[in-house]
């Protein structure tokens, strides 16, 4: 079940075998709150109790506007709760998904009449025929991006009363297991990895690859990082922020975007700190020893831009997404590898060190996943070699020709890594 916001109330099964629904109405003078309850024999009917007191009072409180559409209440949303209450990459990501894909296909229904039917058909259009160029459907894992903005935004609707119940909340949305168990993930080869690495210099662009092939950190991740982030001591590289191109909101602005960092990661837990092995270490020594020694650039970058980023443009200014994209493609040329984006060299650092049998909890954590289940849904590919080779392991152990292995050992990548390979 969904978490209810604030406004909705709750419903919960007594002792006795009764059901009470609750809802806070106001606060105390000594600033408890103040509940009504109601109680009765059947959770339906407690629960409908409830809406009739929530839909009374959001109605004394707020009279509907009669023709309003989910279009209007899109841009209504967009400019209150999205402007104030997201940080600016979120509501760019917003506001592309409503006025792409939410506006477009549902903003003509009248906000009061979308019913759950109308939201299913919405998102089955989604993955039929939703992609802007016109060349097929949108994938699960989109759509399902679709109904997290769709979903918040009719929420803020039930609680300013515009409508009585999220229309969202009950629609049929692709899982995520099968979003991801649909999606193919690029991942270089061992050959293409080391030719691919071997072509990087002390150029950005050269050791950003490398830094990325031996992190698994994402783009705007790898491009936000500063050297104060970068532990050469302690061997350790920190991430906190990312770059990311935001739609320009200040008035009179030259360009519609610009480039940006903003403090944060993409989730919670992808604010993490990650060890760097001593070949990546020596790497990022050299290349910010070319750095220190080249010219230091007349103009300055897209925005203000700090003094110590690790990886910047030709101008000194933020190294653009895009320019970066362009020399890992011709890069990739020159190695002889295939094409791949950006995202295959995290992909492929995780896959490298599942490979090696690092722990998956070790490549979650240092990947920033939510989980361990994140991470093993995602790299299944993966996974039934270490079945081959688990069951190899268990049948010498039983016919007594591979000797047995010391709980107190303590893991190690390296011996691990060797135990992979060949003869290991």
């Amino acid at each position: 079940m969904h978490r209810r916001a604030n406004g909705e109330g709750s419903v919960r099964q007594l002792k006795n075998g009764s059901w009470e629904a609750r809802i806070m109405v106001g606060t105390r003078a000594d600033g408890k709150p103040v509940i009504k309850t109601f109680t009765a024999k059947k959770r339906a009917v407690a629960a409908k109790r409830l809406a009739d007191f929530i839909a009374g009072v959001r109605t004394a409180a707020a009279p509907r506007p009669a023709r309003e559409t989910v279009g209007e209440w899109m841009e209504a949303w967009l400019c209150g709760y999205a402007a104030t209450q997201v940080k600016t990459s979120t509501r760019v990501s917003y506001e592309n998904i409503a006025r792409n894909q939410i506006i477009p296909r549902l903003g003509r229904f009248r906000l009061t009449s979308l019913q759950r039917g109308d939201v299913d058909e919405f998102y089955q259009s989604l993955l039929r025929d939703g992609r802007a160029d016109g060349k097929g459907g949108l994938s699960p894992k989109t759509v399902r991006n679709v109904h997290i903005v769709l979903h918040r935004a009719l929420r803020e609707a039930v609680t300013r009363g515009r409508i009585d119940k999220n229309p969202a909340s009950a629609a049929n949305v692709p899982s995520p297991k099968s979003a991801r168990a649909k999606r193919r993930f690029e991942v270089l080869t061992l050959g293409e990895q080391r030719a691919l690495t071997a072509l990087c210099g002390q150029d950005p662009a050269g050791a950003a690859v490398v830094t990325a092939l031996n992190t698994g950190l994402r783009l705007g991740e790898l491009l936000g990082l500063r050297w104060s982030d970068v532990d050469f001591a302690a061997g350790t590289i920190s991430v906190s922020r990312q770059l990311s191109r935001l739609r320009d909101y200040t008035p009179g602005a030259e360009t519609r975007t610009r480039l940006a960092l903003e403090n944060g990661a993409k989730t919670g837990s992808s604010v993490r700190v990650i060890p760097m092995d001593r070949t990546l270490r020596d790497r990022l020594l050299a290349y910010k020893a070319a750095q220190n020694a080249g010219t230091p650039p007349e103009s300055p970058g897209d925005g203000p831009v700090p003094p110590d980023m690790v990886f910047t443009g030709r101008d000194g200014g933020f190294f653009d997404p895009a320019t970066f994209r362009y020399r890992y493609r011709r890069l990739l040329r020159e190695a002889g590898a295939g094409r791949h984006t950006v995202h295959a060299l995290r992909h492929t650092f995780a896959t490298r060190a599942l490979e090696a049998g690092v722990p998956v909890k070790a490549v979650s954590q240092i990947l920033g996943h939510a989980g361990s289940q994140i991470t093993m849904d995602t790299y299944s590919h993966v996974l039934p070699v270490f079945q081959a080779e688990a069951m190899t392991r268990i049948a010498s152990y039983i016919a007594g020709t591979a000797p047995r292995k010391s709980r107190n050992v303590p893991y190690n990548p390296a011996r691990s890594a060797r135990a992979l390979r060949p003869g290991g």
